[in-house]
């Protein structure tokens, strides 16, 4: 059996391991978030060309401590895209008083 549908918690479960090894280690200085980016967008390109997703997006927004990355995902032609909200920890430099 031929499977050509993929559900949003799969799509966001993938994501989620695509950011493991960054989550906490993304560093604090201007295109840092442009790494995750690319990773996602490699990702979703290759289900688009499979035809499991119709179309997709990503907006990222970097914050004190985290990246927020919206993804929208288009699973099919006649439906809505969803939104996911994904975060990505930034590498904090431990406070230590001497």
């Amino acid at each position: 059996m031929r499977q050509d549908r993929i559900s949003i918690n799969d799509i966001k479960y993938d994501l989620i391991k695509i950011i493991e090894p960054y989550d906490g280690r993304l560093e604090a200085k201007e295109g840092s978030e442009k790494r995750v980016e690319r990773l996602f967008k490699s990702y979703l390109v290759d289900l688009a060309k499979s035809r499991k997703i119709q179309d997709f997006s990503i907006v990222s927004s970097v914050r004190d401590t985290a990246v927020t990355y919206d993804v929208n995902v288009k699973l099919g032609i006649d439906r809505s895209p969803k939104k996911l909200k994904i975060h990505v920890g930034i590498f904090q430099h431990p406070w230590v008083e001497a």
